[in-house]
């Protein structure tokens, strides 16, 4: 189950009460989300209710293998993208070896190949605290019971500018190795990885933010398309709704990219802005059933040739009408044809 508020600023909870008018008209000033119809996600089967998802297929079987926060970096299997997909385990079942609260949880893992084996970098971190860090565990197959802990890659602490939770590893353009990661407070930052992919090298720079208050940005991915690298991140109230006092409409989770020739940045959105001036272009915000998409990434379907947009998204129809708790897998493929990613249906 999904815990409202997962990572969410202290200062966001404002932005359900009296603020939250004001909190809205600012983020239509300075972000512009221009009206935008959106292919519903693929109908799936199984297991689907997850959040901040991350899905790899593994190359020597074709399987589908999804990651999602809570749960223990919880792991659901599938032989179809569609599904049937079933819950099979957790990445570290014992708990993570970092010494912080919240090391019995985990937040977004990001999983990817590398080296000959399978990478996932995880968050331990509670609700509003910048006592977070940065994990890895590494598996030769994604199989439950495979993972060895590597402990602590990076970590924030009380007053630092960022927040060291939801990762996300790239290869940049010189084939080295970069963390994106924030969330909240002075929002997207990156940081240089060793080669060896277990630690840290320099200083985090800031590569995207939001100025409108609480700087609502967080779940940075980054992926390589043609001579582009495009940083998508989460931008809004990820959780914790109540259907009877709904967030002003746009002030909820949606989708903004910013591309760059460079993994490092500077990012700018289709118009020229730069992301870390509260730009970025639109990807994917609340329609028909789908209410405040996010925590996305991007993965390679080796069975269509197409690039997946993988994301959750909080039901309007359900058991407890916008409730996270009910917080759902969406999967659209991604047309890059304009040189921009724009959602279609699977």
């Amino acid at each position: 189950m999904h815990r409202r508020g997962r990572h969410t600023h202290p200062v966001a909870m404002l932005v359900t009460t009296g603020t939250s008018l004001l909190f809205g008209l600012l983020l239509l000033t300075v972000r512009s989300c221009v009206a935008a119809s959106f292919p519903n996600p693929l109908p799936l089967s199984g297991s689907v209710l997850i959040h901040d998802p991350s899905l790899v297929q593994r190359a020597s079987d074709g399987k589908y293998f999804l990651f999602t926060t809570h749960n223990k970096g919880g792991i659901l299997t599938a032989t179809k993208l569609a599904g049937p997909w079933t819950s099979v385990g957790s990445i570290l079942p014992s708990d993570s070896s970092i010494n912080l609260p919240g090391r019995d949880d985990i937040w977004a893992p990001d999983v990817s190949f590398h080296n000959g084996q399978y990478y996932a970098y995880y968050a331990v971190s509670t609700f509003g605290s910048q006592q977070s860090a940065i994990g890895l565990a590494t598996s030769s197959s994604m199989d439950p019971g495979t993972w060895t802990d590597h402990g602590q890659v990076f970590a924030s602490s009380t007053g630092a500018a960022f927040n060291a939770i939801d990762p996300n590893l790239a290869i940049d353009e010189h084939g080295s190795p970069v963390l994106t990661f924030g969330s909240f407070w002075s929002d997207i930052f990156q940081v240089n990885l060793q080669s060896n992919l277990q630690g840290t090298s320099g200083s985090p720079v800031q590569v995207s933010f939001n100025s409108t208050n609480p700087q609502p940005e967080e779940g940075a991915f980054v992926w390589k398309h043609g001579s582009f690298f495009y940083l998508f991140f989460s931008s809004g109230l990820c959780c914790g709704f109540d259907a009877n006092n709904l967030p002003p409409a746009g002030n909820e989770y949606k989708v903004f990219v910013g591309r760059s020739s460079s993994a490092h940045g500077p990012f700018v959105d289709k118009s020229g802005k730069d992301l870390r001036q509260t730009g970025g272009t639109l990807v994917l915000a609340s329609h028909d059933n789908v209410y405040a998409p996010g925590g996305q990434s991007i993965f390679t379907d080796s069975v269509s040739g197409k690039d997946i947009f993988v994301y959750h998204y909080v039901p309007v129809k359900s058991a407890q009408p916008y409730s996270d708790v009910y917080a759902t897998l969406g999967l659209n493929a991604i047309d890059w044809s304009s040189g921009w990613p724009v959602l279609q249906s699977l």
